[in-house]
């Protein structure tokens, strides 16, 4: 999208803030000439040279930033579970090598990076040791996890510690997708990630969902992948089997209230925030406009791992009005961190 066709719809959205009284003038004309924030945006620094696009450099994510409108992203460091995940003293050395490096990229970018932190997550002493670090010292914007830690998934017992803490912090939890070492090489012909990442991803939030953790969480702001993967299409069957059982068919329609979701299943999945990297083609864009107000949208690219254009080329093509857009591109992230207004 062209910079000036992004103003004007910044401007058209900022208007009718103004007029709700929702926002000054002033604020909004400022806001007005603001970029996007990409809060799916991958660093890979050189000391994990087996990663994709190992060549990376902040440069190159500030070339392409500037291409793209977009004014900020939140790195993450992201890499198959095994790496971080093992449990081991090595996993949590190199999770601290990776913060700090983050931490360097922001001071060097203050209004043009943030970072979410990684934790080793296996290590749950380790994690919240962690947690106190990026977040006192390093000063992250929240944290990253993967949907799976080989054959564990975010809901399990053992990670309660951390989510409590995470909760009391008030962290944004951006997850990112990794295939189970369960789920493997179960379709020939076409790569793990293309399936699983949607699937884990669904699985990661439903084992939040029924173990409680989002209900007991209040405070975590939770961002999920892809335009939510397969979670806006399942969430009805979700939500009508919860409580059940095993075997359960999905058929019988109920709100899905049990002592874990004493709210119901969809008052916890729609608080949750979506972001749209390479998820933004009419079918998936419209199964989360279905499912989630507006006011729950991100904007994302999985950049450098993916090319912009793989989740800007199909934007235009969904119409959306002016709030929406805003929201999507900058306006909820302001909410979540007040600093990039």
């Amino acid at each position: 999208m062209h910079q000036f066709h992004k103003n004007a719809i910044c401007r058209r959205s900022l208007f009718k803030m103004i007029a709700a009284g929702a926002i000054s003038g002033t604020a909004a004309m400022a806001a007005a000439e603001r970029g996007r924030v990409d809060v799916h945006h991958h660093m890979l620094p050189s000391f994990m040279p087996n990663l994709p696009n190992s060549d990376w450099t902040p440069q190159q994510s500030l070339d392409a930033m500037g291409q793209y409108g977009c004014e900020t992203a939140i790195l993450s460091f992201v890499v198959p579970p095994e790496y971080i995940y093992d449990g081991s003293e090595k996993a949590a050395a190199l999770v601290r090598r990776a913060n700090e490096f983050g931490a360097r990229v922001v001071a060097d970018h203050p209004r043009r990076f943030g970072f979410f932190a990684a934790l080793p997550l296996l290590d749950v002493a380790a994690s919240l040791k962690e947690i106190a670090y990026a977040f006192d010292s390093l000063l992250c914007d929240g944290v990253v996890l993967m949907t799976n830690a080989g054959a564990k998934w975010p809901g399990d017992p053992l990670f309660a510690p951390v989510f409590d803490e995470l909760s009391r912090r008030k962290s944004a939890v951006f997850f990112h997708p990794a295939v189970p070492t369960c789920c493997m090489n179960l379709v020939p012909g076409i790569g793990d990630a293309t399936l699983e990442y949607e699937f884990d991803t669904t699985r990661a939030i439903t084992s939040l969902l029924v173990s409680g953790t989002l209900s007991r969480c209040q405070d975590i702001h939770w961002i999920v992948n892809h335009s939510g993967a397969a979670l806006p299409a399942l969430s009805a069957r979700i939500r009508n089997s919860i409580g059940r059982g095993r075997g359960a068919t999905g058929l019988q329609a109920n709100a899905g209230i049990t002592d874990k979701t004493p709210k119901g299943v969809f008052y916890e999945l729609q608080r949750l925030y979506y972001e749209c990297a390479t998820a933004t083609s009419a079918a998936p864009m419209a199964a989360l406009r279905a499912f989630a107000p507006p006011t729950q949208y991100l904007f994302g690219t999985d950049f450098p791992v993916v090319n912009y254009a793989a989740t800007m080329g199909p934007m235009p093509d969904l119409k959306l009005s002016p709030d929406v857009q805003y929201a999507l591109d900058r306006g909820n992230a302001e909410r979540l961190w007040p600093r990039l207004k």
